[in-house]
């Protein structure tokens, strides 16, 4: 579908666009989003200003598939990017090239990983529209880092990422300030390693005042998955030392989310920083301004680490939109929101015509109107993926389902109908009830609806469609 703008909406002035992203911040983690024991106050402040996505969900929660998504509001099997560390295809129009063609400047600034290689440096006609660049396509040295411009030669720095990047950004701000611009700053943290932060922002989030989420005590999923998978050598070695830590100490488990806290005080002073050179500068009221994640991050919920799981602690991230005056402050929507539906959602808030995309238009939620673009989203772990090391050791097999503003369903791939929750009445997700004979037709009908949505996105679950595509792309 296109994202066009209605001539009614259109801004009499081209506001800017800034959209902020974290990498692995689950929704959990923040003040706005419920989380009372990590200081968010600049997050929490855009969120009284704007509104709070309550429904946004990575559909296929892992880095390189969201990054390309976000841009070019194409499915992974459209936009190329069907797993990590698969570059995305040059072809395609993106934000950026909507909005350079509607006279805007365009910037992007911190981790790329929309590439075939790790390789820091991103060739100028890789960079998908954006003319500004600092970048380091993908690594996670959060101190003493670097970044590279248009040339090959780094520039290096001796202090905590987010903030050289966050200067970089208000300097980008400061220098365009005339004419309208869309930047996209891309943070690292709070993504593993959880210790890479600067004590300082440890010492804001003491370890003893850190309780646990509930569902890190629930043990029945992960437990079914060990038993069902039977690796053996080294696989099996590092799948049990890393289920020793997550099932038996307790202690570890807590430091790992202190050190993510830590990261996510970090960033909230940065955004604080990035509001106040917006109203500094004069920019605040024509400015979208916008703060999200690629995905969230298990961090023991489920006696599970890291991504790539349908849990809502992995696909659930935040958004939160400040634009003064249009959208309406202090709000909230349920509507769902996928990563392919921002690319839209953004150009038509900002009277930029879209060219034609997979997702849809959510302006009119933005806005506060009531909205019911889709009634479910397409959840995925696709056949052939990999990175981002999911339940245990990147090992568990390929899932598909759908998230509705409600429930989640989940089918195993190979082994059919695997989850269901009521996210509603079971926020932590602690009683699966998909055998129980009560929720048959409603396993029925979300297993119909996900295979209409999987038909939609081009047939991310075949495996025979999926590996003719990746030998089609791959680099000779």
């Amino acid at each position: 579908m296109t994202g066009h703008a209605n001539a009614a909406d259109k801004p009499a002035i081209p506001p800017n666009i800034i959209f902020v992203f974290a990498d692995q911040m689950r929704a959990h983690a923040l003040g706005c989003y419920g989380n009372t024991t990590v200081p968010t106050p600049n997050i929490d402040a855009m969120a009284s200003n704007g509104m709070t996505f309550e429904n946004a969900i990575s559909t296929w929660p892992v880095c390189s598939p969201y990054r390309a998504m976000l841009l070019s509001g194409r499915h992974p099997m459209a936009n190329g990017t069907v797993s990590n560390d698969v570059g995305m295809r040059g072809d395609l129009s993106t934000v950026a090239t909507a909005c350079k063609t509607a006279g805007y400047k365009t910037g992007y600034i911190g981790k790329w990983h929309l590439e075939w290689n790790r390789n820091p440096f991103v060739q100028p006609d890789r960079r998908m529209g954006f003319d500004y660049w600092a970048v380091n396509n993908c690594t996670h040295q959060y101190m003493y880092h670097f970044y590279c411009t248009d040339t090959t030669e780094p520039v290096r720095f001796k202090d905590y990422d987010a903030v050289v990047q966050t200067d970089l950004a208000i300097d980008y701000i400061t220098r365009n300030r005339e004419s309208p611009f869309c930047l996209f700053l891309s943070w690292g943290p709070p993504h593993d390693p959880y210790n890479n932060v600067p004590q300082t922002y440890k010492d804001r989030v003491p370890l003893d005042t850190l309780t646990l989420r509930e569902n890190v005590n629930e043990r029945a999923v992960v437990d079914g998955l060990m038993a069902r998978d039977k690796p053996s050598g080294e696989v099996l070695k590092r799948r049990h030392t890393r289920r020793a830590m997550l099932e038996d100490n307790e202690r570890l488990v807590k430091e790992m989310i202190h050190g993510y806290y830590a990261h996510t005080v970090a960033l909230d002073d940065c955004i604080g920083r990035l509001r106040e050179a917006l109203s500094a500068q004069g920019l605040a009221g024509n400015t979208i301004l916008v703060f999200s994640s690629d995905h969230g991050d298990m961090l023991g919920s489920h006696r599970m680490s890291l991504k790539q799981m349908p849990f809502e602690e992995s696909i659930r991230v935040p958004f939160v939109m400040e634009y003064p005056g249009v959208v309406p402050a202090g709000s909230r929507t349920d509507a769902l929101l996928a990563p392919v539906d921002i690319m839209p959602t953004l150009l038509s808030l900002a009277g930029v015509p879209c060219p034609a995309v997979d997702g849809k238009d959510l302006a009119g939620a933005a806005r506060g109107q009531a909205l019911e673009a889709q009634d479910a989203v397409l959840i995925t772990k696709m056949v052939g993926g990999n990175g981002g090391g999911p339940y245990l050791d990147n090992a568990i097999t390929p899932w598909h389902g759908v998230r509705t503003k409600r429930h989640t369903y989940v089918n195993l791939h190979g082994h059919g109908p695997w989850l269901l929750y009521d996210n509603e009445r079971d926020p932590y997700q602690l009683e699966n009830l998909v055998e129980i004979p009560e929720f048959a037709e409603l396993v029925a009908a979300l297993e119909r609806r996900m295979q209409e949505l999987m038909v939609e996105a081009g047939h991310p679950g075949d495996p025979q469609k999926v590996a003719q595509f990746m030998d089609s792309r791959r680099p000779k």
